[in-house]
C-alpha cells in the first residue's frame, strides 16, 4: 500500500467504531469485555487485549487462525484457548447463548 493509502487507513483506524447494535454493545460492556479491550467511542478502554474498534473490517481473527465472521467471533468468545493455545483471553462459554450471539454480531459489525 502506498504512503497516502496507509495514512488514510491509519486515520480510519483511529476513529471511533461505527456500529448499530446496542444490545451487543451492552452485553460486551456488562460482561467486562471492556476491561481488556478498547472500542473507541464506548466506555471500553482496556489495554490488555487487542483494540476491537474496527474488528469487523479485519479479514481474519486470532492472528490469521479463523476467517472473520460472527460464527468465528462466537467460537473465539466461547473457547479462545482451544482456538489459539496460550491466548490470554479467558473463555466466556458460561454466558447465555443470546448474550454471546449479541456480542458476536455487534463485534462483526464494527467497521
Amino acid at each position: 500500500m502506498d504512503q497516502e493509502a496507509f495514512r488514510q487507513w491509519l486515520s480510519a483506524q483511529m476513529a471511533p467504531a461505527k456500529a448499530v447494535s446496542t444490545g451487543g454493545r451492552d452485553a460486551f460492556l456488562t460482561n467486562g469485555c471492556g476491561a481488556c479491550h478498547t472500542i473507541k467511542g464506548t466506555e471500553a478502554m482496556g489495554v490488555v487485549g487487542p483494540d476491537l474498534s474496527h474488528v469487523g473490517s479485519r479479514a481474519t481473527l486470532g492472528a490469521g487462525i479463523l476467517p472473520n465472521n460472527a460464527a468465528s467471533i462466537r467460537r473465539f468468545i466461547i473457547e479462545p484457548d482451544k482456538i489459539k493455545p496460550g491466548v490470554g483471553m479467558p473463555a466466556f462459554g458460561m454466558l447465555p447463548r443470546e448474550e454471546i450471539d449479541a456480542i458476536a454480531a455487534y463485534l462483526a459489525r464494527l467497521k
